[in-house]
């Protein structure tokens, strides 16, 4: 993960491993840049040119849910990986737009606009079977 995330992206996904330093304490981003830099790791470059994209950069740029990602990735509509359990999704942005995903996007974008109700009162919360 080192030069593709930040150190503090890391320190998350290691934790949410339940995995603890050598000294038995959990992940920060001050200890995950620290052994970045003791292994001579590469750095994370915001401003590096981005092939990949993470499920929610994903999302907003195809316009749906981050759920629906995340189902189409499980139905390897949209090919994709991770480098480890809770590691964030590296979708190469050119899988974002073949055929097969752009129809899929389509679909579900007319799915939503079916199933929203067509409401004039935007300030009244309407909730199923209470009137």
């Amino acid at each position: 993960m080192a030069g593709q995330f930040p150190d503090e992206l890391i320190a998350a996904t290691l934790n949410r491993l339940g995995l603890k330093t050598g000294a038995g304490n959990p992940w920060k981003k001050n200890r995950v840049c620290s052994l970045r830099s003791k292994l001579n790791l590469p750095t994370y470059d915001r401003a590096a040119p981005t092939t990949t994209v993470t499920a929610a950069q994903a999302a907003q740029r195809l316009g749906i849910d981050a759920r629906m990602v995340h189902e189409l990735l499980r139905q390897k509509v949209i090919q994709g990986r991770q480098i480890v359990p809770y590691a964030p999704w590296q979708i190469p942005v050119a899988a974002l737009d073949t055929p097969d995903v752009r129809e899929r996007v389509r679909q579900i974008k007319e799915g939503d606009r079916a199933r929203r109700p067509i409401s004039v009162d935007t300030h009244t919360m309407t909730l199923p079977g209470i009137e």
